[in-house]
């Protein structure tokens, strides 16, 4: 049975995923669209690096390539915690987002497999410690605070949401 936390967590992914289609990108979801790249696992997406395999929230791909450089592709984190996101989860972003892009091979031929620029994009519903924005900036990890006024309609849907998706599955043993 999930939590209300699950949800809440999930539903932000949700609202996250829906942000970035409707922001251009192509929403990775499935380990057919890149099996060189990703892997499905118990209906989590994961992202091969070089040293591990990860997992991701939301994963686009912004459908042009800058001139001169490599395709784009977009992690989004979501995290609805009860408080700042702490260094450690902005140090597991970095961690990720450089395996990642240090995953390349050379196949058997005169051209390498393709590779891409993999950028990482931390959401959290309560903010950031200031070490965990101090640790962001210095390793360019972007950071998303939605515990302000603006987002409070987003924080108060999702916790209704969450809430109403709880008291169902209780009250039908989902």
């Amino acid at each position: 049975m999930a939590t209300r936390a699950m949800l809440r967590g999930y539903l932000l992914e949700k609202s996250l995923a829906w942000l970035l289609r409707e922001s251009g990108y192509r929403l990775l979801v499935s380990e057919a669209q890149d099996p060189v790249e990703l892997v499905a696992n118990g209906g989590t997406l994961r992202v091969k690096g070089r040293g591990a395999v990860h997992q991701v929230d939301v994963l686009g791909e912004f459908p042009f390539t800058p001139a001169f450089s490599l395709p784009v592709r977009l992690f989004l984190e979501a995290k609805f915690y009860r408080t700042p996101c702490r260094l450690e989860v902005v140090r597991n972003a970095h961690g990720v987002v450089h395996d990642v892009n240090e995953n390349f091979v050379m196949l058997p031929g005169p051209r390498p497999r393709r590779r891409f620029k993999y950028s990482y994009a931390l959401f959290s519903a309560n903010g950031f410690t200031l070490e965990a924005q101090d640790y962001a900036l210095a390793h360019q990890i972007s950071l998303v605070d939605l515990s302000g006024q603006s987002f409070e309609w987003l924080r108060a849907a999702i916790r209704g949401a969450a809430s109403d998706l709880y008291d169902a599955q209780t009250q039908y043993q989902v």
